[in-house]
């Protein structure tokens, strides 16, 4: 399968090739709505009539754009369900709470098809970004008659089987990518991509 132009346009049925028109990614099916349990810890000159709206503040600084492996990354929190009461950690004065909350999730799926960013290109293949998500796209996992071309600046895989101009893979370039594989850790979720198939590519 050759390197081609991934385009938003509805696909034509049959067809393929350098011009073959790219299927809409799907991305919604990735947003979750779950409940969230967090510990926080308040000093003690924050407790007093106001240490619910210091949690509230807290909650939201250091929930908001963080990820977890088990639920993904964190979008947005929406509701605070409840706030347990405060336990006093001896010898600190340290106070812990446990807060439950609502929040939207990002969480990717192997098989999803994605827009992405590219961020990094060089000869073992190609970093991308979609959102918080890391993604790498191997050299094999890219379009066997596009070749790393390491004259270039910035650094890119391109290919010239195409009537029209040369499409290139370099940072910045929006590229449709399908996940293959996904790798949790407790604080980190990577991916690895590939646009070898039909209806990925380079996004135009």
């Amino acid at each position: 399968s050759g390197a081609r132009r991934a385009q938003p346009d509805r696909p034509r049925s049959g067809t393929r090739g350098p011009r073959a028109r790219g299927a809409p990614a799907r991305g919604c099916s990735m947003f979750f709505h779950v409940p969230i349990e967090r510990e926080l810890l308040l000093h003690p000159r924050l407790l007093g009539p106001h240490a619910t709206e210091h949690l509230k503040e807290k909650l939201l600084q250091t929930a908001e754009g963080s990820c977890s492996g088990r639920h993904g990354y964190i979008i947005s929190v929406t509701e605070i369900i409840s706030q347990s009461k405060g336990q006093i950690r001896e010898g600190t004065g340290i106070t812990s709470f446990t807060m439950k909350f609502n929040a939207i999730v990002f969480r990717p799926f192997k098989g999803e098809v994605l827009d992405a960013v590219v961020t990094k290109v060089n000869k073992m293949g190609f970093f991308a970004e979609v959102g918080p998500l890391p993604v790498f796209v191997s050299k094999h996992a890219i379009p066997a008659d596009m070749i790393f071309d390491q004259n270039s600046n910035p650094a890119s895989y391109v290919s010239q089987v195409t009537d029209e101009q040369p499409i290139r893979i370099r940072a910045d370039t929006e590229v449709r990518l399908r996940i293959v594989g996904t790798h949790f850790d407790v604080n980190e979720i990577r991916a690895i991509g590939t646009i070898r198939d039909d209806y990925l590519g380079v996004i135009t």
